[in-house]
């Protein structure tokens, strides 16, 4: 029942694309003829993607009451994961008109049916593929990274922060950074764009291990930092104050849920507003900080708030504007937050670098696309018999009350 509705769905939401092929889970969705001027070691690519889909749901839809962004995840759910897909398409698009060759092969897995991914892999084709996508739940993908272990296949998780999924599998590629590569994204970016530092960590027992890891990369630069545990000195956060030093509060403080995380956050600000005698500060802190409603925008402007993150929309970015012109054409709307942009990333890095260095690929991944990539991607390793970690990541700071980006 699923692969027939595919045809349907795709099809429906597809349309932009004009001739476009889309295929179900039997078949690939295109066929693309390579330039043979370029350097390509392997001349096409079969690649399977496992989505959320729902699609054995469609007919429960009722689009006289159309609204996605409140209902679909009681209602709507197909529609979740699709702008992954969508932003993929727009990635091959360009890929075919560059020379590059991809058989896609569409499967419709529930985010934490396991048994039904066991039945996907059972596919025959399976084997026959290059590399596999897997956007589902922990449980379903180490079903998906077992069977790319055993068959010598590539695998992504686009969206796991857990790092021991590239454990004891070295064909694991883990999308997004993890704590390390934030906390080495943030030291870079003081060192860059600071002359003299004083750094006054904001920490409670809980994040001890982060802490540390800060500890480390500040104490390598030499810089004045003092770590204070929030939750029995709260009343002694200015005694590290330096007046001749530029002053960056980091606060790594997590108090496990949002309303207790958004109550500490309105009390650091309005401590911080409180002392009028404070020198300019510089907070970096959580990205969610922004959703909480009660925080006061114009505190988050004063302290020059920075945060954060792999993929958000952002317009300073030419080539996520680039994107959105695409993505607007072709569906009529907006991206999402994360999906669309990390499937057309996804795509752009891994189908040229895998075709460049054919079966090097797996022991030397790393190739520089910055230049048509949203955010590019930088692979490494502690261990050989481990998968690979993207150790790229953003750092947005409000300005103006805009968020840009001021380095990676």
């Amino acid at each position: 029942m699923k692969r027939s509705i595919i045809y349907f769905v795709v099809f429906t939401y597809l349309l932009a694309f004009g001739g476009i092929k889309i295929a179900n889970a039997k078949g690939d969705i295109n066929s693309l003829v390579p330039d043979k001027s370029l350097p390509i070691v392997k001349k096409s690519l079969n690649i399977a993607m496992f989505l959320p889909l729902s699609y054995d749901r469609i007919s429960e839809l009722d689009f006289t009451k159309f609204n996605i962004e409140d209902k679909k995840r009681l209602k709507y759910r197909c529609f979740e994961y699709i702008t992954f897909y969508e932003g993929a398409r727009i990635a091959l698009d360009k890929l075919e008109k560059e020379g590059y060759s991809v058989s896609l092969y569409v499967y419709d897995v529930g985010e934490e049916d396991v048994a039904e991914m066991n039945k996907v892999l059972q596919n025959p084709e399976m084997k026959t593929m290059d590399l596999l996508i897997p956007l589902v739940f922990h449980n379903c993908f180490n079903a998906a990274a077992d069977f790319a272990l055993k068959n010598s296949i590539p695998i992504i998780n686009p969206m796991s922060p857990n790092p021991t999924i590239v454990e004891n599998n070295p064909f694991v590629f883990k999308i997004q950074p993890s704590t390390v590569a934030d906390v080495e994204t943030t030291v870079r970016y003081i060192k860059n764009k600071f002359t003299s530092p004083n750094i006054i960590l904001l920490f409670t027992p809980k994040e001890k291990l982060v802490m540390e890891m800060y500890q480390r990369a500040i104490e390598r630069e030499n810089w004045t930092w003092s770590g204070i545990d929030f939750n029995k000195y709260q009343n002694r956060i200015f005694e590290k104050i330096d007046t001749k030093k530029e002053n960056i509060y980091i606060s790594i403080v997590d108090k496990g849920n949002q309303q207790l995380n958004e109550a500490y956050a309105n009390t650091l600000l309005m401590k911080l507003n409180n002392n009028k005698g404070l020198p300019p500060i510089n907070l970096i802190a959580q990205y969610d900080w922004l959703d909480y409603p009660s925080l006061d925008l114009k505190l988050i402007q004063k302290f020059n708030f920075h945060f954060t993150l792999s993929y958000l929309n952002d317009y300073t970015n030419q080539n996520f504007v680039e994107f959105v012109k695409e993505y607007r054409k072709h569906f009529r709307q907006e991206p999402d937050k994360i999906y669309a942009a990390l499937g057309y990333d996804i795509m752009m890095y891994f189908v040229p670098a895998m075709q460049h260095k054919g079966n090097s690929f797996i022991t030397e991944p790393n190739e520089d696309r910055t230049k048509v990539m949203i955010n590019s991607f930088y692979f490494d390793r502690k261990d050989p018999k481990d998968g690979w970690q993207n150790r790229r990541t953003v750092v947005y700071k409000i300005s103006d009350y805009k968020i840009i980006s001021v380095g990676r």
